[in-house]
């Protein structure tokens, strides 16, 4: 009987396990509105949970490396990343909750997105568990500022 039993759990933990969501255009849109008023507010710690760290910062230029930044770097430069003055800031204001949103490429025997789906300068990937999250964002004003390297939690 206790193998039986043990069987069956197994069997039911095991199916549970393989249940793959595949993300949808309204939920990405959905994490994109979220994202965006998060990122218009000076408030770390309510957005940060909305970020895959370490989250690469880009560059406009495709030859520059990306810049890693962690949940620490992310916290301690915040203002210096997302302030109101800064032009990432000034440009994101002007989007709306119902821009482009690119093809959503999942591919459901990995139960992964094959890409980052991009939304203004955002790139945005799937986690089966946290749901939609910002994995890259263009940002070539705060590229300048970091790139040097010598910034705690942002190299």
């Amino acid at each position: 009987m206790k193998p039986l039993i043990a069987l069956v759990f197994a069997a039911l933990s095991s199916s549970s396990a393989l249940t793959c969501q595949t993300p949808t255009p309204d939920s990405l849109r959905a994490a994109w509105i979220t994202w965006r008023a998060a990122a218009l507010k000076d408030e770390p710690g309510t957005s940060a949970r909305l970020y895959k760290f370490p989250f690469l910062l880009l560059s406009a230029y495709q030859g520059d490396r990306p810049l890693r930044v962690t949940k620490a770097g992310f916290n301690d430069n915040y203002i210096d990343l997302f302030g109101a003055e800064l032009q990432f800031r000034q440009e994101l204001k002007q989007t709306t909750d119902n821009e482009h949103v690119g093809k959503i490429d999942f591919d459901d025997k990995a139960c992964k997105l094959k890409f980052p789906v991009r939304i203004h300068d955002t790139n945005f990937t799937y986690d089966q568990k946290a749901g939609w999250l910002v994995q890259s964002i263009y940002m070539p004003g705060a590229y300048g500022i970091f790139n040097k390297g010598d910034t705690e939690g942002i190299r």
